[in-house]
């Protein structure tokens, strides 16, 4: 996903591409255990246009995502969408202070090098940071029983309502004379 700066007209490029779930893996490189999968391919389109050395970026992904759900470990899958800009700009050639204030647009700016930008690793952040930390397969949903693991969204279970903290198990039968 490289660009020439100067292939990118003032009116602006659009671009539309497919990714599979492995075009992740080296950003996931850490994660050993994964509560999710790509149940299709990641649909992309960019839409690049130029200002001077400024290149102004849009994107929108979208995916079917199968996750495992936080609460009653069912699966269910959903539809990911997000979408996204940035400002990138060339990386300027002084040092700046270890310390500064960042305005809201600064959260929206990137810098590049040379005269070929790689968006890959923006759209890959934005793909990331779209997935919940934990995801659940409705508001609603009740898990499981701590005791016995029955889900509790498929009915009630035969568990006594007074949960004992197993910590204090013993004094249950302890008797003062």
């Amino acid at each position: 996903m490289k660009f020439r700066v100067e292939d990118i007209e003032g009116e602006g490029r659009e671009q539309a591409l497919s990714r599979q779930e492995d075009w992740l893996e080296e950003r996931l490189a850490g994660e050993t255990q994964r509560t999710f999968r790509f149940a299709s391919p990641i649909q992309i389109r960019l839409h690049l246009a130029r200002t001077g050395r400024t290149i102004l970026m849009r994107s929108r992904v979208e995916a079917r995502v199968e996750w495992i759900c936080a609460r009653c470990l069912t699966s269910f899958s959903r539809t990911l969408t997000s979408e996204f800009k940035t400002s990138l700009k060339p990386k300027p050639d002084f040092l700046l202070p270890e310390e500064i204030e960042l305005k809201r647009e600064d959260l929206e700016t990137e810098f590049y090098e040379g005269e070929e930008i790689d968006v890959a690793p923006l759209v890959q952040d934005q793909i990331l940071l779209t997935l919940p930390a934990k995801a659940i397969c409705r508001e609603e949903c009740r898990g499981l029983c701590p005791k016995c693991g029955q889900n509790l969204n498929r009915g009630t279970c035969q568990c006594s309502g007074k949960v004992i903290d197993p910590r204090f198990e013993s004094l249950k039968n302890f008797r003062v004379h």
